[in-house]
C-alpha cells in the first residue's frame, strides 16, 4: 500500500547518498546542507521501518534492504521522468492517440487520406492513428462525443454547423457516366436536363444523399434510381452494361475502367461539384489536431503545386 510520507525528494536523496555512499558529497551533489539531508534519511528510514545505510565514521554501506529500495527508487524515478517527458510531448502533439474518421470514396479520400497519413507518421511516429469510416452526419456526431477528433468527408455545399472548423481540400466537378453504346456517348457534353428519364445508378442513398437533394434542388426532378450499390466499382460495371448512367466526381476517371464514357455537364449556369473537406471541434482543438492539420495544408499546398507545375 502506498505511503504518503514518502515523497518523490525522499527517493531522490535517498539515491544520491547510495550512489555517493558519502553524506557530504550527496549534499553538495543535491545543493543542500548536510543535517536535513541526513535528517530526511533518518525520515525515510523511520517510514519503512528498515535501516538503509551502515554508518560508521569511516564509511556508509547500503545494507541489504538498501539495495533492494535502490533498484526500485531508481525505477520510480526513471517512471517519473518518462511520465513527464510524455506529457510535455504530449502537450506539444507529439505522442497521443489521434482518431480520424473518414469516408471511404474512391473519388474524395482515396488519393488524399494516405499522402496525409505518410507525411503525419514520418513527422509523429509515437502518434497511434486510429481510422474509422463514417459519412460526414457520423463524423459530427462522433466529434461531439469525442469519438473522433478530426474527420475527411465529402459534401455537395453542405453547411457545416459553426461549432466545428472546417476547411475544404478539394473541389471536383460532377460529369455523367454511361456505356459506349449509350446515345450520350457520341456527344461531347450532356445537360442535367437530358437525364430526366434516365434510369440511374447510384451508390446507397446513405453515402448520396447529398447528390440526389442536389439534383432536386438544381433541376427541380428526382433521380429515377433503378439501383443503388455500396461500391463505386460496382457502380461503373453496371454502367458498363448499359443498365443505366450516373452521375459521378471527375476524379472517378482515374479509375480507368473498361467500357465507360464520361462527359461533362453542359449546364454552365448549374454548380455541381462535390467537396472534400476536413472538419474537426473548434471548441478545445488539442496540439494533436492542430499539428494534424498543419500536415493537412502542407500536403494540400504540394499536391496543389504539383496540379499546376509550380516548383
Amino acid at each position: 500500500m502506498y505511503n504518503q510520507n514518502v515523497e518523490l525528494r525522499h527517493l531522490r536523496y535517498f539515491v544520491a547518498v547510495a550512489e555517493e555512499l558519502h553524506f557530504s558529497r550527496a549534499a553538495e551533489k543535491l545543493h543542500i546542507a548536510q543535517p536535513p539531508l541526513s535528517q530526511q534519511i533518518r525520515q525515510l528510514e523511520q517510514t519503512l521501518g528498515v535501516s538503509l545505510f551502515e554508518r560508521n565514521h569511516h564509511s556508509v554501506m547500503l545494507t541489504n534492504a538498501g539495495q533492494v529500495f535502490l533498484e526500485e527508487a531508481l525505477r520510480i524515478l526513471e517512471q517519473v521522468e518518462h511520465a513527464l517527458l510524455r506529457v510535455q510531448n504530449a502537450q506539444q502533439g507529439l505522442v497521443g492517440w489521434l482518431d480520424i474518421g473518414f469516408v471511404n470514396s474512391a473519388t474524395a479520400t482515396d488519393t488524399i487520406i494516405p499522402d496525409v497519413l505518410a507525411v503525419y507518421r514520418q513527422r509523429f511516429p509515437a502518434v497511434e492513428v486510429r481510422l474509422r469510416e463514417m459519412y460526414l452526419q457520423e463524423q459530427l456526431q462522433a466529434l461531439q462525443k469525442q469519438h473522433i477528433q478530426v474527420g475527411f468527408a465529402a459534401s455537395l455545399h453542405q453547411d457545416i454547423p459553426t461549432e466545428f472548423g472546417s476547411e475544404v481540400i478539394q473541389r471536383v466537378p460532377f460529369v455523367a457516366v454511361c456505356a459506349p453504346q449509350h446515345r450520350f456517348a457520341s456527344q461531347p457534353s450532356v445537360t442535367l436536363h437530358s437525364l430526366v428519364n434516365e434510369p440511374f445508378i447510384f451508390c446507397q442513398r446513405k453515402s448520396a444523399s447529398d447528390l440526389y437533394d442536389r439534383i432536386i434542388q438544381l433541376c427541380g426532378f428526382s433521380p429515377l434510381i433503378r439501383q443503388e450499390v455500396s461500391d463505386i466499382r460496382m457502380l461503373l460495371g453496371l454502367v458498363a452494361a448499359n443498365l443505366g448512367v450516373s452521375l459521378l466526381p471527375a476524379s472517378a476517371m482515374t479509375l480507368h475502367t473498361q467500357g465507360i464514357v464520361y462527359r461533362p455537364l453542359a449546364d454552365i449556369t448549374i454548380d455541381i461539384t462535390v467537396e472534400t473537406v476536413v472538419v474537426w471541434r473548434r471548441e478545445e482543438i488539442s496540439p494533436l489536431v492542430q499539428e494534424f492539420l498543419v500536415v493537412v495544408r502542407e500536403v494540400l499546398g504540394q499536391r496543389k503545386q504539383t496540379t499546376t507545375g509550380v516548383q
